[in-house]
């Protein structure tokens, strides 16, 4: 396991290591401390601020104290990302092989999108070095993609908050400007990306959109500019729609 360089982090991560030990009738104070070896003033501390982000509880003014709803509702959010992979990968396989290009399932993480599954090849597949990446939301057909289906609340606050970084001189590079595309993309259904990330590459990303109408993901196809003309993209994007249809299918 990597250093914790803030300690204050690493010993918030001691006290619910040792309040999971007892989930349900929880610890007392003077628990947490001999189980972690901090000072009581200090565990008091962070526990009260655990308490406050929901990440811990206590049970009445002077009970004790046990693992928070918040880290749930966290966990869920975890669970549904993995759930969302292992739904994924076979149309992922299947766009490899009908497609012959680069698929990508990409989910938001804070300002960036996050490529958690990367796959090419038509026989042999194998995953790409983009799985695992982060990739700038702005600058990207799946970000975009993403921005535009999201509720007009999300797309406000995630706006305001990215970092407008060029990686290419067809990178957009303000709010406004982006904010414009939306419209088109949504009317489309999908949203394109040409030179804007890496030069002389195009994606075609769509959204995976769940039974409630929420986007969850984004399907994405990527490669040379060359392989990816006006003639060929219609049947590409069908292959994606119908591959992103059913998988928002399965998405409760």
């Amino acid at each position: 396991m990597k250093q914790v360089r803030i300690q204050s982090l690493a010993r918030a991560d001691q006290i619910l290591e040792a309040l999971a030990r007892d989930p349900a009738e929880g610890q007392r104070l003077q628990d947490v401390v001999a189980r972690t070896g901090l000072k009581s003033v200090t565990a008091l501390t962070l526990l009260q601020s655990l308490v406050a982000l929901k990440l811990a509880e206590q049970v009445g003014k002077r009970g004790r104290y046990r693992l928070g709803p918040r880290l749930l509702q966290l966990g869920r959010k975890v669970e549904a990302r993995l759930d969302i992979i292992a739904l994924a990968r076979p149309a992922l396989v299947r766009l490899c092989q009908q497609s012959g290009e680069m698929v990508n399932l990409l989910v938001p993480s804070a300002t960036t999108m996050v490529v958690v599954e990367s796959l090419e090849g038509e026989v042999f597949l194998k995953a790409t070095p983009l799985k695992g990446r982060d990739l700038p939301m702005h600058g990207t057909a799946s970000g975009k993609c993403f921005l535009a289906f999201s509720s007009d609340e999300a797309q406000r606050q995630l706006l305001a908050a990215l970092t407008y970084t060029k990686t290419t001189q067809k990178t957009i590079g303000d709010a406004k400007r982006l904010e414009k595309e939306f419209a088109k993309i949504r009317k489309a259904g999908y949203a394109t990306e040409e030179d804007e990330y890496t030069a002389d590459t195009v994606a075609l990303a769509v959204p995976i959109i769940d039974q409630g109408g929420k986007i969850r993901a984004t399907l994405s196809l990527h490669g040379p500019s060359a392989r990816f003309g006006t003639a060929r993209r219609p049947r590409l994007l069908a292959l994606l729609q119908k591959e992103a249809q059913r998988i928002g299918r399965e998405l409760l």
